[in-house]
């Protein structure tokens, strides 16, 4: 789509003539800024949003190469969110369609697998629902939203229930959330495991991460949130922040949106503490704290990957988690190109490699679960 087809759209939507099909394109760019069905928010607060939502549209456009960042068009970021709609509102119809081809491969769903503290696994999926376990005085079940939840009953024994650790994993292609016993909620990305009490006593609440996770902390000022990982620990009171601490990755990274938190390193016992807008990273012995985009650390969990001035070695191995793919290079130096960019994670793997094509940069080819990256 050209700019001035874009144009023409947009004056379709301010003039009342847009077709449900133009609505859908514009409002899926809001969804992903406002986060909410636009069915939640009357027409003239629509027009508004989407009025600022063009401007970011116009903001965005570049050329397809500048200063050896490749980026896509206002075009292919709009068809991106809009495919993403599409998927959230047809979820059902999706699920219950055929295999897709050899030549490409479903997104990821919400599944996970919980061992107990028994040694007990329960898959974790759209079919499981309710009470699933009932351990030392804890119950644990599903909600509505799909949610883990932990209860204590009121005859429950908090010492009976101490010590016991639940397991929750992610393998590739899932995600999952969870509300721990304090009442904090947890969402697991893809190839990730969370260790935790069902129970937590004493002085603090530890919980140990491998992979990468959002939190939301419940604010208990007598007994400190601890996140312990391969090269870290996280200290915080009550507060939003993520966490990525992947084994394949070099470095960890601890991005802050709400509050505080101490990070301490593993190796150094070096010791930081950032505020919302920071990010620290840890790689080696190497500590630093710096201010990025928040947007980027969270997307994951908000439905979409983005992507600023990142390397696409980096790229597809977020592809690689949430797919479930194999990624092989022809030439290795294309791993270091430089992408920016928005897509959805609710469409298949053809729409978000299609997309990194448009930059003529690099090319696809998807076999079963393989993908194949060439110039």
């Amino acid at each position: 789509m050209e700019d001035k087809e874009l144009n023409e759209l947009w004056e379709r939507f301010r003039s009342g003539q847009a077709t449900p099909e133009d609505k859908a394109f514009l409002e899926s760019w809001y969804l992903k800024h406002n986060q909410q069905a636009p069915f939640e928010v009357n027409d003239h607060e629509r027009v508004e949003d989407v009025d600022q939502v063009w401007d970011n549209i116009k903001k965005k456009q570049s050329s397809k190469f500048q200063n050896g960042r490749y980026r896509l068009t206002a075009a292919a970021i709009l068809l991106f969110v809009f495919t993403g709609t599409y998927y959230l509102l047809h979820r059902n119809e999706q699920d219950a369609a055929p295999r897709i081809s050899k030549t490409d491969v479903k997104p990821g769903r919400n599944q996970a697998t919980l061992t107990l503290a028994s040694g007990k696994k329960l898959i974790l999926n759209n079919t499981l629902s309710g009470q699933l376990a009932n351990e030392a005085g804890v119950t644990v079940s599903k909600n509505a939203k799909g949610e883990l939840i932990y209860t204590t009953q009121a005859s429950g024994n908090a010492n009976q229930s101490a010590g016991r650790i639940n397991t929750l994993a992610t393998s590739k292609g899932e995600q999952y959330q969870v509300i721990l016993p304090d009442g904090s909620h947890v969402w697991l990305n893809a190839a990730s495991t969370l260790k935790y009490p069902v129970v937590f006593t004493g002085k603090e609440r530890l919980v140990e991460l491998t992979g990468e996770a959002y939190f939301e902390v419940a604010h208990n000022k007598a007994m400190p949130f601890k996140v312990k990982t391969r090269l870290q620990q996280v200290e915080v009171l009550g507060t939003h922040f993520n966490i990525n601490a992947y084994a394949d990755e070099k470095t960890t990274a601890t991005t802050l949106l709400e509050g505080s938190v101490k990070v301490t390193s593993a190796l150094t016992n070096q010791k930081r503490i950032i505020k919302p807008g920071e990010q620290s990273t840890i790689n080696g012995d190497a500590m630093n704290v710096e201010e990025v985009d928040i947007d980027e650390a969270v997307a994951w969990k908000n439905g979409y990957f983005l992507f600023n001035d990142e390397n696409l070695a980096s790229i597809m191995k977020k592809v690689s988690r949430w797919y479930n793919v194999e990624v092989e290079y022809k030439d290795a130096s294309l791993q270091s190109l430089v992408f920016s960019g928005t897509v959805s994670k609710y469409q298949n793997v053809s729409q978000v490699i299609k997309t990194l094509e448009l930059t003529n940069a690099v090319h696809f080819t998807v076999l079963d679960n393989r993908i194949t990256v060439s110039n």
